[in-house]
């Protein structure tokens, strides 16, 4: 059969994101149930950007085969070191190697010999060559609770830990510790492969609606999913921030790593990020949130009775403008606004972002339209613009909102010269 130069398995290389592009990464399968994980880890890394290579060892083999891993990665799989030193190959010291090895999931049969430095499987080869090297290592565990808490096995994982090896917690669930979720895992590989210019950076954003009470059950709100504010806090973390996110109620999960402080009102907001300015050096802010503009100027501490209601009359009144005590509180920290209009063109769309800049000093405001399918409130992707204070304006085509926070954050570095502490 004729070498093909189109490989099928890979067409999804890179289709949920570009975080790992270009980037190699070693996956080793060890012999535990949850190896039936390990294809869709594989394709999930390979979706955001990643060139997997598998190796099996030989218990793994028995639970996966290694046609699977095959069709997984579209490379293929190692389940022996021949004379071709497949582990120097993957993990040695030279240029074409891997980025990251990462061993999902682990025994604690493998932790034990990797911590002692026993190579008698293709995978704890691997693993010793990538330590020689300094390739970083995550494991992800994976067996019978009463195992992972054998005092042996807790004591190689801190060794590993000492040696500088990322170990992932495993979930304790059905007296089990469980394989973390694959979400979790490859975020973790995207955080250790990622570019990390803002190392050093404390970076505070806020995400997601907050709302008001008319009475305990019913509230004045918004359809503020808070997905950009939080793809904004994820990113930032990814590239090394410190990054305390202040979010309003909203379903989705906040990142990774992102101290979050959970809020619902408006007053409760202002109050969180007021204390965060005050309490620590922040040398970016990021007001992502839809905040609510009104509220009740009276909140009912009963539910309101309706049955032999037909008309009810609410006062509402104004609620403070957050974006406009940043400065007050730190002059220093350059303010990033949010301002979303409906039914505008985008000429007065921009112009309204000017207006914001003037009103609350802001150095940055990113503008988008609302009431456009398929953009802003609860979609997966946005459009904007970015007007700064120098009169530039910066068009992000409709993307993903990941991308329109990795787009905001570069413009940060490279445009504003945002510094480091």
């Amino acid at each position: 059969m004729p070498k093909l130069s189109h490989n099928p398995l890979k067409d999804i290389t890179g289709t949920l994101g570009k975080e790992l592009l270009n980037r190699k990464v070693t996956l080793c399968v060890t012999g535990s149930v949850a190896a039936a994980q390990a294809p869709e880890i594989a394709r999930e890394l390979m979706r955001r950007g990643a060139e997997v290579y598998p190796v099996l060892s030989r218990s793994a083999c028995e639970l996966i085969g290694p046609k699977i891993m095959e069709w997984a990665t579209g490379n293929p799989v190692i389940t022996e070191l021949t004379g071709r030193i497949e582990h120097v190959q993957l993990a040695g010291e030279w240029t074409g190697r891997s980025d990251l090895v990462l061993i999902a999931p682990a025994t604690a049969n493998t932790i034990g010999k990797i911590a002692s430095g026993i190579d008698d499987t293709p995978v704890t080869t691997v693993a010793t060559t990538a330590l020689g090297s300094g390739i970083p290592i995550v494991i992800v565990p994976a067996m019978h609770q009463s195992m992972y808490r054998h005092p042996i096995v807790l004591e190689n994982i801190r060794k590993l830990r000492s040696l500088g090896v990322e170990i992932l917690d495993p979930i304790i669930v059905e007296s089990k510790a469980k394989i973390a979720e694959t979400s979790v895992i490859v975020e973790t590989v995207i955080r250790k492969l990622y570019h990390k210019d803002l190392g050093g950076f404390n970076i505070l954003v806020s995400a997601g609606p907050t709302l008001e009470h008319i009475d305990p059950v019913r509230v004045i709100t918004n359809r503020s999913s808070g997905k950009m504010g939080i793809a904004i806090a994820g990113e930032a973390a990814r590239r090394g921030a410190t990054t305390t996110l202040v979010l309003g109620p909203v379903g989705a999960e906040p990142p990774l790593d992102v101290r979050t402080i959970e809020v619902e009102t408006t007053e409760e907001m202002l109050t969180a990020i007021r204390k965060e300015l005050e309490t620590r050096q922040y040398q970016v802010f990021i007001g992502s949130a839809a905040v609510a503009d009104f509220k009740p100027s009276t909140s009912q501490a009963a539910k309101i009775r309706t049955r032999d209601i037909k008309r009810i009359m609410i006062e509402l009144q104004a609620t403070p403008k957050i974006i406009d005590y940043v400065k007050k509180i730190s002059p220093q920290t350059c303010l990033v606004a949010f301002k979303a209009e409906y039914g505008l063109s985008d000429s007065e769309l921009t112009e309204r972002a000017k207006e914001i800049l003037e009103s609350s000093g802001a150095d940055l405001v990113v503008a988008n339209h609302l009431g456009v399918e398929g953009i802003g409130f609860g979609s997966e992707e946005n459009e904007v613009f970015l007007v700064d204070r120098d009169g530039n304006i910066t068009h992000v085509p409709r993307t993903s909102k990941e991308d329109v926070a990795r787009q905001l954050l570069n413009y940060l570095v490279d445009r504003l010269g945002v510094k480091k502490l």
